[in-house]
């Protein structure tokens, strides 16, 4: 019997046992068309402040390492809005060949020889392997997250509209994974009675 759980969120539950390291799944990890077009050349950004959605992507409302004058903030950013200003060059901590090409991240449940599946999983596939950045000097980030979460959730439901927003829904990215290409997929099966193949080309 299918599961009720839909794929993005089996997805991200599960690869986050299978490396928590990474943080969270997206099962869209493409920037949005609404985006400005430097995040449609780079992918999201530390400091980016968002939802992820009920479809697995990531809703960009504002970037605090960015002014308020940035694009990413053209749409307006929180009452007391203050940019913290980074460093790349200490501040952030990156390497741009992490994974290795064809590198392939899956839960116990896929038999990686035979791409058999069974019960419940989860799978990522990096063709062209992937590069990390992490913030480092985290500090500022959370002193600002401290001061200014409610009036972030304030201006993510009354300013963004942003209704279906919870205690638990803000996200600020310190850290990404990023990869030229992808493949991904997730399955579940609330009895775990049947099995599938599964094949790459």
């Amino acid at each position: 019997m299918p599961s009720s759980e839909p794929p993005q969120a089996v997805y991200a539950r599960l690869m986050f046992t299978v490396d928590s390291s990474r943080g969270y799944a997206l099962w869209f990890p493409e920037p949005a068309s609404n985006l400005p077009d430097d995040y449609h050349r780079t992918g999201l950004q530390i400091g980016d402040v968002g939802i992820v959605r009920e479809d697995g992507s990531f809703d960009v409302l504002f970037n605090i390492s960015s002014s308020a004058e940035d694009p990413i903030n053209r749409r307006g950013v929180p009452p007391n809005f203050k940019q913290v200003v980074l460093d790349p060059r200490s501040d952030i901590c990156g390497f741009p060949s992490s994974d290795n090409a064809g590198l392939v991240l899956a839960t116990q449940s896929v038999e990686q020889t035979t791409q058999t599946l069974s019960g419940s999983g989860a799978l990522l596939a990096l063709p062209e392997g992937a590069g990390k950045a992490d913030l480092v000097n985290s500090l500022p980030f959370l002193d600002e997250a401290c001061k200014n979460a409610v009036s972030w959730y304030q201006f993510a439901y009354y300013d963004r509209g942003r209704a279906e927003i919870n205690n638990d829904s803000l996200y600020l990215i310190t850290g990404y994974h990023k990869a030229r290409s992808w493949s991904l997929a997730s399955f579940s099966r609330a009895d775990g009675s049947e099995a599938a193949a599964l094949s790459f080309s």
